[in-house]
């Protein structure tokens, strides 16, 4: 599933992690291939942990290098109280590991790692591509899997899209693992004619490639969708939509979904609005309307228009203020197809005026800090007066409003704190 426009770092649950290495293996059955501790990797020689939480109680996956060649996992189990044993699952002796992408659906994690010859080169023309879908104890792993460096898996977890060439996309399904599915009604990558965008992974496994021919003052967009589990595509939809002004236009767009059933398209030429592809029944058209039920906020002065801040734990939350003083919040969760409905939550009081707001990952939760000023804003960025909004779940929210603040918030150790206000998810909000 991709998000819109918003690809961000791996963003997971680490705290946990150490409270498995400290309980023995030995109260684990013999045949368990849960009767390890976990190994810890540092960054100084290799690449440190990371950690996918799973669907499955606590049961985590790492992922994480000894020396920067190798690429290790291992699997936690369910209870929380044992790790199976390392297994290396790519080796890559002449190339250094330099970077890595993690996306997660249903118990599927796909990871692309990126390896370099040159750490000091600031072309990525040399960048070297492995990778690696991760399921129930297993992974597959290969070399590239052609252009677009950022995984997209399903979020039932049973397709992966891994990336494309001129001949094929790069699947991943249990049966069959990672492989090349040809092509089927595909236009091209001839970007004077046509600018095919990147395609997007939809929830029932199905692929949806937007095409544009350019025109002077037009862009005519046309949705391609393929069956599930495949690269077959048939022509769905098509729109003509006007560019303001007669400058030339290569007409691209990026793309994203949450369902099966429609599709936002973003004109990289911002001449052109965004729109959606819509389906009803079999028919699909377009629309101006967004059906993802994001209620966006746009102020034309002072504060706060939407800010989304993507992959909270595979999640997405969208916060707001429409009058300066109340904050309003919205989350997606994996595996939804719309946005929740706007919760407005109390912010700031009257006789005070709010600037900016920022989101916090805190712990398992997180947290929208409006700042505010009791006198004349000399920083829009720090205040004397914070609104905090926090949730442990995204569905679940508290606000509160704190003052006499000299210090701008700060996480630490899983902890949110605004002045002499703390907040964490599992015990909410305290003063000291």
């Amino acid at each position: 599933m991709s998000g819109r426009g918003r690809w961000v770092a791996l963003s997971v649950v680490v705290g946990c992690a150490g409270v498995a290495t400290a309980v023995g293996w030995a109260a684990w059955p013999e045949d368990s291939p849960y009767r390890h501790s976990l190994v810890r990797y540092d960054g100084d020689h290799g690449e440190a942990n990371r950690y996918v939480s799973l669907d499955d109680g606590a049961a985590q996956l790492s992922i994480g290098s000894p020396d920067d060649h190798r690429v290790v996992v291992q699997w936690r189990d369910p209870d929380g109280h044992g790790w199976t044993a390392p297994e290396t699952v790519w080796t890559d002796r002449s190339n250094v590991l330099i970077d890595d992408t993690v996306r997660f659906g249903g118990g599927t994690v796909a990871i692309v790692e990126t390896f370099t010859r040159d750490v000091h080169s600031e072309d990525d023309t040399d960048a070297v591509h492995a990778t690696i879908v991760c399921r129930e104890l297993t992974c597959t792993a290969r070399g590239s899997t052609g252009s677009g460096s950022e995984p997209q898996v399903a979020p039932a977890g049973r397709t992966a899209y891994l990336g494309q060439d001129r001949e094929a996309a790069y699947l991943w399904t249990p049966d069959r693992g990672i492989h090349r599915a040809p092509w089927s009604g595909h236009p091209g990558f001839d970007y004077h004619q046509v600018s095919p965008a990147e395609p997007v992974l939809a929830p029932d496994g199905s692929l949806r490639v937007v095409t544009s021919r350019p025109s002077r003052g037009h862009c005519t967009f046309e949705l391609l969708a393929s069956t599930p589990r495949t690269a077959d595509l048939t022509s769905v939809a098509r729109t003509t939509e006007p560019l303001r002004g007669r400058a030339r236009s290569d007409c691209s767009s990026y793309n994203d979904t949450f369902s099966s059933d429609w599709l936002a398209v973003h004109p990289s030429d911002h001449r052109a609005p965004d729109f959606w592809f819509v389906r009803d029944g079999a028919a699909w058209s377009a629309s101006d309307r967004d059906p993802s039920g994001l209620q966006l906020v746009d102020v034309d002065k002072g504060c706060c228009d939407t800010g989304i801040a993507g992959f909270i734990h595979w999640n997405d939350v969208a916060y707001g203020s429409p009058d300066g003083h109340q904050i309003l919040v919205q989350s997606h969760l994996l595996g939804q197809e719309t946005w929740s409905a706007p919760t407005r939550v109390a912010g700031a009081p009257a006789g005070y005026r709010c600037t900016w707001m920022d989101g916090h990952e805190v712990g398992d939760g997180y947290a929208v800090t409006m700042t505010c000023h009791s006198r004349k804003a000399r920083n829009v960025w720090h205040g004397d007066a914070y609104a905090v909004a926090a949730s442990p779940d995204l569905v679940h929210w508290e606000a509160t409003f704190v003052t006499d603040v000299r210090d701008q918030p700060v996480v630490e150790d899983g902890v949110l704190r605004v002045g002499r206000t703390t907040w964490t998810p599992e015990g909410g909000f305290a003063t000291s």
